[in-house]
Order: C-alpha cells, then sequence, then structure tokens
C-alpha cells in the first residue's frame, strides 16, 4: 500500500512538472507571437510613413501645386478630391517595373490618405482647389450660369465677344505605385477640359467633354523625384 502511495505521488509530481513547463512554454510562444506583431505593426507602419513622405515629394516635383501657365493660386475645383483608381499600362509595368504578369501596376492610397489634398497640399494652402463631385456640379453650373450673363451684359454694350468660353478644367490622379526601393514611380493622370459656346441664335449651351489620359513615369536621382517619360493613353 505504502509503495503504491510512493508510486501515485510520482505521477502526480511529474504531471506537475509537465504542466509547469506546458505552462511556461505557451507563455513563452505567447510573447514571442506578440514580438513579431508588435514588430510587423512597426515596420508596417514605417513603410506607410515613407510611403506618404515619397508620395508628397514627388508631386512636389512634378509641381502640381503651381502647374505650367498658372502663375497665380489654383482654381476653384482644379483637382478631384479622391484619387482616381486605376492601373498603370502593362506595357510601362513592364518596362520601368518588371513585371511578367499580363496586368498593369495599381496602387492603394494609405489609410488615412484617400484625399488627394493630404499629399498635393499638406500644410492646406489651397484647399478649394479639391472638390468632390457633387462640388465639381456646383462649379460647372456657375461658370456656366456667369457666361450666359457676362455674353448677355455684352450684347446690352455692343462689345465684341467671343462665341467660346474658357476652358473648364479638372485633373484627377491615381496615387502612385513604386517599386520596392523608391527608386522608379507612376501615376495616371486625367485631364477633362469643357467650354461654353454661343451660338448664331443667341443660345448658350456646354460642348462636348474632352479628355486626355497621361500615364507618368519618374524616377528619384539624388534624392529628387524627376520625370523620365509621359505617355498619352487616351484622348477624345
Amino acid at each position: 500500500m505504502a509503495g503504491l502511495l510512493r508510486f501515485l505521488e510520482g505521477v502526480n509530481s511529474t504531471f506537475s512538472m509537465e504542466a509547469k513547463l506546458t505552462f511556461k512554454h505557451r507563455i513563452a510562444t505567447a510573447f514571442a507571437l506578440a514580438a513579431i506583431l508588435f514588430s510587423g505593426v512597426a515596420l508596417a507602419e514605417k513603410a506607410e510613413e515613407r510611403l506618404v513622405k515619397e508620395a508628397i515629394a514627388l508631386f512636389r516635383a512634378y509641381g502640381v501645386m503651381h502647374p505650367k501657365g498658372i502663375p497665380n493660386s489654383l482654381p476653384r475645383c482644379f483637382y478631384a478630391a479622391r484619387w482616381r483608381w486605376t492601373s498603370i499600362p502593362e506595357g510601362l509595368s513592364r518596362k520601368y517595373f518588371g513585371i511578367k504578369a499580363l496586368a498593369g501596376l495599381a496602387a492603394e492610397n494609405p489609410s488615412g490618405f484617400y484625399e488627394v489634398k493630404k499629399i498635393f497640399d499638406p500644410e492646406g494652402k489651397q484647399p478649394e482647389a479639391f472638390c468632390t463631385e457633387d462640388q465639381d456640379k456646383e462649379e460647372f453650373h456657375e461658370l456656366f450660369e456667369a457666361f450666359k450673363k457676362k455674353i448677355k451684359l455684352r450684347e446690352e454694350r455692343k462689345i465684341e465677344a467671343s462665341p467660346l468660353s474658357d476652358y473648364y478644367r479638372r485633373s484627377e490622379y491615381s496615387f502612385p505605385v513604386f517599386d520596392t526601393r523608391f527608386r522608379k514611380a507612376a501615376f495616371i493622370k486625367v485631364v477633362e477640359e469643357r467650354q461654353f459656346i454661343r451660338w448664331p441664335d443667341g443660345k448658350v449651351t456646354p460642348l462636348p467633354l474632352e479628355f486626355m489620359v497621361v500615364a507618368v513615369i519618374l524616377e528619384r536621382r539624388n534624392g529628387v523625384w524627376r520625370e523620365v517619360e509621359s505617355v498619352v493613353t487616351g484622348i477624345t
């Protein structure tokens, strides 16, 4: 009987030791997994910070807030408020990024940076240059009414007026695609233009929409982004 009790105590002691070891192993594993998780989160956050930094530098070098032909501040609704979802054409993706898939490259904007102005104008100097679709429609209508009124005033004063208005222009961009070393990048730019016309009978109407789609390729040399190629992929 005494021998049986000693045997059971030994078994119990062994089970207790195994339980302790199992518990310690699980704790160590949990800490290891947590370390990997937090490390991954930290790396992801660091990569996203780099992505935002390079995107701001890229578009600043491209001159989005000071485009050629516009000496002063940008017109209202000059840019779409959100990024355009589209891909870089397959041929350019192969040429500059070396992909072999039968598809182009597309990029997601970083979380919290779905608004174009956060990349184009991070200091918030020209907030009215960025408009949603509804704001674009309002601006278009206001310019249309202003053109009709202007034509009417000119006719009353017998001043020769051009039958065409100035262009109403709006540009939409995709978030740039970068290579893994941030040496090459590409984005799509869509420029839309419309005009109003006064017909001989005095009626004023909008002309059909004109647009141009351009793929822009850039490289970073000596820390500065520079355009290396610009390809028109669509036009009306």
